[in-house]
């Protein structure tokens, strides 16, 4: 029997069944049951994850429509299977949250990416898809980009809410995603405490290296606002401008901001979930 906190929530094979009868949805093979969440992580972990990911469910369905019907011709949605957090990779990242003392939420449950052809793209792509979403009803949160010198990653990224849930938007170049398809595996060196520090500063260098190659998108460094908020700059792996945290579900936005374009500062222990 599970435990009797989970007995309201639905099975995560239910939760997939219902959320992939317009779309594909990738969650693993086999999907664990809730009761082995709760013993690989911990009992409340997975009850905080289904409950979370039940919420969002009720609007993944006008979310992904929305953001399909936006997607201009010649722009691509890039891994729409991936779109919403599986429940055992939302327990893993609540249990950390825990065992590391932060009061945080996640800020990926829902999460969309488009590719645009080319850099120059960038800047242009996100504001009209930002401003045709706000049409539909969807209110901006906010907005930062990475592109400057020693970030290991760089994009552009958006957070808005649809009917009160909190969605990533991510807009990358082709280069810039394939930059980030090449550096994934050597992050998940660089974040992992078990390898040796040789390795982990390796991996950083490796991609600080690659994500310096790319082209610098026309008008980003000039992107001030972006949707009625300002936009922040960070710089992975070395430090950040702007709030530490993004805003997490279920949280409102915080009000302090610092001035657009400022000196990033170092701070390294930012990163980013990929």
């Amino acid at each position: 029997m599970p435990p009797p906190e989970l007995d309201d929530l639905p099975e995560p094979r239910d939760l997939h069944a219902r959320l992939t009868t317009h779309r594909p949805l990738d969650w693993g093979d086999p999907l664990p049951t809730k009761t082995e969440i709760a013993v690989q992580f911990d009992e409340s972990a997975a009850v905080r994850s289904l409950a979370m990911l039940r919420r969002a469910a009720e609007v993944e369905r006008r979310v992904t429509a929305d953001f399909t019907e936006v997607v201009p011709s010649g722009i691509e949605p890039h891994h729409l299977q991936h779109r919403m957090k599986s429940p055992q990779s939302l327990a893993r990242k609540l249990s950390k949250f825990d065992n590391s003392g932060r009061v945080l939420s996640p800020e990926d449950l829902l999460r969309y990416t488009i590719v645009v052809p080319e850099p120059d793209d960038l800047v242009a792509a996100a504001t009209d898809i930002v401003r045709d979403l706000q049409a539909k009803g969807w209110t901006m949160e906010s907005a930062h980009h990475s592109y400057v010198d020693g970030s290991r990653y760089k994009g552009l990224h958006t957070f808005l809410r649809c009917e009160g849930e909190l969605v990533e938007l991510q807009i990358h170049s082709r280069e810039s995603i394939e930059v980030k398809t090449r550096t994934t595996p050597l992050y998940e060196i660089e974040r992992d405490p078990r390898q040796p520090r040789q390795a982990r500063v390796a991996a950083r260098a490796a991609c600080i290296s690659l994500s310096d190659g790319l082209r610098q998108p026309t008008g980003v460094a000039e992107l001030t606002e972006l949707g009625g908020v300002p936009v922040e700059i960070r710089k992975y792996g070395g430090g950040h401008v702007g709030p530490a945290a993004r805003p997490a579900a279920g949280q409102p936005a915080r009000q302090e901001r610092t001035k657009p374009g400022a000196t990033p500062t170092v701070n390294p222990r930012d990163g980013i979930e990929r």
